[in-house]
């Protein structure tokens, strides 16, 4: 659908930078920039403006969100109850082989930063950062709170795009990642949350800069 097309194109452009917080634009500067016409531009709109991406201000236009350091921590908040509470079932369901493989991507990856950290490496890191998380989060088996992550893991990518992802925290977020399936394979939940909980508030002080 067109709709979708113009969400998902009008979603890069906020990735990318494209469009910078406090911007102020119109209904048509944005379907010319996603090439498509006005009304699918306009219900993807509202339905990143729903996301508290975007805001709709009536007769002046729609602003790119500025999002501040409230904001961030109440994202950052919602993420971390999420994936808590998605970790035991991550866990119990989860077949140890897929756990072992998850462990090997993140090995390749320090493997490969060690020869140098260059932009391939950087996407694969955080393909696979995200690989992990969502995986996580779907053992839930409710659609629901899945459908709550996606749109606050937009956020986080957005936020997170207005900084980038550093080179010296590629090989520190693959070992925090690593700490939580190495408990899941010794059946250790305990030591599996604990070690998400560092992760989560190691990415919140990377993220606020405190």
């Amino acid at each position: 659908m067109l709709r979708e097309k113009a969400y998902e194109r009008l979603k890069e452009c906020l990735l990318a930078g494209k469009l910078k917080p406090g911007q102020l634009v119109s209904q048509k500067q944005l379907a010319k920039l996603v090439g498509c016409p006005v009304g699918p531009t306009r219900e993807a709109i509202h339905k990143l403006a729903a996301e508290s991406l975007l805001q709709v201000v009536p007769q002046r236009g729609i602003v790119v969100s500025d999002l501040g350091l409230e904001f961030i921590r109440n994202v950052l908040q919602l993420r971390a109850m999420i994936e808590r509470e998605a970790i035991g079932p991550f866990l119990a369901t989860t077949p140890p082989e897929e756990i072992l493989a998850l462990k090997r991507a993140h090995e390749a990856i320090i493997a490969r930063a060690k020869k140098g950290i260059d932009t391939a490496l950087m996407a694969d890191a955080v393909e696979l950062d995200w690989r992990l998380h969502d995986r996580i989060v779907t053992s839930l088996k409710n659609p629901l709170l899945e459908e709550i992550y996606r749109v606050n893991t937009n956020r986080i990518r957005v936020i997170r795009g207005k900084r980038g992802l550093l080179p010296e925290r590629v090989v520190p977020v693959m070992k925090e990642h690593i700490a939580v399936l190495d408990a899941g394979l010794k059946n250790d939940p305990a030591a599996a949350a604990a070690a998400l909980h560092k992760h989560l508030e190691e990415f919140r002080r990377w993220i606020v800069l405190i």
